[in-house]
Parts: structure tokens; C-alpha cells; sequence
């Protein structure tokens, strides 16, 4: 194979890769954000599997990266060692809210029975499906006064 051929194949192959990455930057910036509502109501529907304890309905609102590091047993395993106050949660609010392309933060704040409030971070990506959990990050205990968030 002369010199030339193969430039032009290596040359090739590199505009190929730029052109991908262009494209998918373009698809990502057109993935519309979510009104948040859309974003409360996927956390919604898993914290009320979490309570009834019912974690296959909890772990179909994670995204599909979770479900590929995570099996079922391992994820409600996760969800009972480490996140144990989600299924005891009496009532939630949400907080700040941020989004930019295929991706979503969301504050959520719930509040026990005994009026304990913990924070959480939620992240979201969006999927052929919809929008989908892909990560979760306690923000600690938070003060016990009144939020200012949306109440649900």
C-alpha cells in the first residue's frame, strides 16, 4: 500500500470520528429540557415503589447505565443498606433544579414521620424511554424548618 493511500484511509478515518462527534454534540444540544414536573414525577414514582417496597418498579426508573452496573438483587440490596430513609419518607420537596442538554440535577428533600429532613441529588439522563435516575448523592442531614422548594 502506497504512502498516499494510506494517508488519505488515516485522514478518512479521523474526519469520520470528527463528523460522529459533531453529530452526537448536535443530537444532545437538541434534546429538549424536561418541564421540572416531569423530572418530580420519575422521583415520585420511585420513592413510592421504595415505600411499598416494591424495587423492580423502583429500579425501571433508573437509567440504563444503573441497570447495567446493578442487578436487581444488587440494587435493592443498595437501597436497604444505603438509602434506607427513602422508603421511610413521608413527604418530599424539591429545590433547585439545573439542566443542560441530555442531562438533569434535581434537589430533593424528604421529610420523615419525626420531621427529619435529608437531602439528596438526584441526576437524570434522558433515554429513548424518557427520563431515567442514573445517580443519587445524599447532601446530609438538613435543618428541620420549612423548605423553600415545591411541596408534593
Amino acid at each position: 500500500m502506497s504512502l498516499r493511500l494510506k494517508s488519505s484511509l488515516l485522514l478518512f478515518f479521523f474526519a469520520l470520528c470528527g463528523a460522529a462527534i459533531l453529530a452526537t454534540h448536535s443530537i444532545r444540544e437538541r434534546t429538549s429540557p424536561p418541564p421540572a414536573k416531569e423530572l418530580f414525577s420519575v422521583v415520585n414514582r420511585q420513592l413510592s415503589a421504595l415505600r411499598a417496597a416494591d424495587f423492580g418498579s423502583a429500579y425501571r426508573q433508573a437509567a440504563a447505565g444503573v441497570q447495567q452496573k446493578f442487578s436487581l438483587p444488587q440494587f435493592e440490596l443498595m437501597i436497604r443498606r444505603d438509602f434506607s430513609s427513602m422508603t421511610q419518607a413521608q413527604r418530599v420537596e424539591f429545590g433547585a433544579v439545573q439542566m443542560a442538554g441530555g442531562s438533569a440535577l434535581v434537589q430533593v428533600f424528604l421529610i420523615a414521620p419525626d420531621g427529619s429532613v435529608r437531602g439528596f441529588l438526584y441526576s437524570f439522563s434522558a433515554e429513548p424511554g424518557g427520563w431515567k435516575i442514573d445517580g443519587v448523592q445524599p447532601l446530609g442531614a438538613q435543618p428541620g424548618r420549612r423548605l423553600p422548594g415545591l411541596h408534593v
